[in-house]
């Protein structure tokens, strides 16, 4: 398949919140110019895949999303196994993956279900985990429009493919950038809300010259990096994160940060995933 044409796709299970999540998907995917793929998994010994009720979730799904779209590309998938292996492998081939944050499984006081956190730790491309999902699961319900998009910057590798995207969505929102460093206050030597002020500015400056129209505002804050990007976010259109940071095990595939942004951010939250 031509990279260029690879799919946005969305995982479907027949949840208000995966609906919402679709509504998402459908307008990542006209953003991106690239074509939508909603994927139902039937995690069934042997489901029938000419059955008309096993291709619904998916079927319905896809009328939803041209609704939402009129001219967009959409392609119902219905394919057995688990939503986390079945989405995993649909990940190799995708721009982004797009999941609400819980859906009919679980517990419904868990903010984050173990399939979008699963997803979001192992999948290989970009990760939108939408939140409360339910929230844009009506016609009549538009998606945020206002707001920056915030991204957190620590210098690492994946943050810097982080600011790759988050100065991508902006571009296409047409929406104000927030570029974040959080920062220890006893930090040795040299004033410590300078120095990673400076740092900040050096990582995004390339980017902010790349988009010169965008607004971009430069914070360093103290505190610890969960906490600062939480507490910023809670007005953003979306929170875009690296899936993991300068700290920790080089194995993790998801870091401390990432990780807890994910439990508790109010906003939907990208995860960088080259």
């Amino acid at each position: 398949m031509d990279t260029d044409r690879y799919p946005v796709v969305a995982g479907v299970d027949g949840s208000l919140a995966a609906a919402g999540a679709v509504r998402w998907a459908a307008d990542e995917a006209a953003r991106l110019g690239r074509p939508l793929q909603v994927t139902h998994a039937v995690d069934v010994p042997e489901p029938q895949p000419d059955d008309p009720a096993t291709q619904r979730i998916a079927l319905d799904a896809a009328d939803e999303a041209r609704h939402w779209q009129p001219g967009l590309q959409v392609t119902p998938v219905t394919r057995q196994g688990t939503a986390a292996r079945v989405l995993l492998e649909e990940s190799r081939q995708a721009t982004q993956l797009v999941v609400g944050g819980r859906g009919t499984g679980g517990f419904p006081a868990l903010l984050l279900g173990s399939v979008s956190f699963h997803l979001a730790a192992y999948a290989d491309c970009p990760v939108l985990v939408v939140h409360h999902a339910q929230r844009w699961a009506r016609a009549d319900s538009l998606l945020p429009s206002h707001g920056p998009v915030v991204i957190g910057a620590d210098g690492s590798g994946p943050a810097h493919f982080a600011l790759q995207l988050a100065f991508q969505q902006a571009a296409a929102r047409h929406v104000p950038l927030l570029a974040i460093r959080a920062y220890h206050e006893h930090r040795g030597g040299e004033d410590p809300a300078a120095a990673a002020f400076d740092e900040l500015g050096a990582e995004v400056g390339p980017w902010q010259a790349k988009y010169p129209q965008i607004p971009v505002e430069l914070r360093a804050a103290p505190g610890k990096p969960a906490d600062v990007l939480l507490a910023a976010a809670r007005n953003a259109v979306m929170l875009v994160v690296g899936a993991r940071g300068q700290g920790g095990f080089a194995q993790l595939r998801l870091g401390g940060t990432a990780g807890q942004v994910l439990q508790y951010a109010a906003s939907p939250v990208l995860i960088a995933r080259p």
